[in-house]
């Protein structure tokens, strides 16, 4: 288990975390590092509102099938109420969980909307 605050905190574990993927996935890893990469910075900037006394838990569990991956933060959580996803490309802001679900077979938030579950097939 992984725990951090910030991003800066995060960029500390960041290509570990990479090479650990790449040595599950090959050259496929690049995909899920991207959804994990977002999983977290939706954890730090909207779950914890950047607040660095609050942490963001990330582990990763490797199955026969699939590899798991919970992002968890102490913020009051997310709902998500299908509001209109950006069509731009180019934006930087609004894409999140359509760039999650591009890379992962699935995923999954809990009831309160503060554990999302990554799920990739092996």
């Amino acid at each position: 288990m992984y725990c951090f605050s910030s991003l800066t905190e995060f960029a500390a574990l960041r290509e570990f975390i990479k090479a650990e993927l790449i040595l599950i996935f090959g050259k496929d890893a690049l995909g899920l590092f991207i959804a994990l990469n977002e999983g977290v910075n939706n954890a730090i900037f909207h779950g914890n509102k950047e607040d660095c006394s609050k942490k963001v838990y990330l582990t990763m569990e490797e199955l026969p099938n699939e590899i798991r991956i919970v992002i968890r933060d102490e913020g009051q959580g997310f709902i998500n109420q299908d509001k209109p996803k950006t069509t731009s490309r180019f934006a930087e802001h609004g894409r999140g969980f359509q760039l999650i679900q591009h890379y992962v077979d699935s995923y999954e938030l809990n009831g309160r909307g503060n554990k999302l579950t990554l799920i990739k097939k092996l």
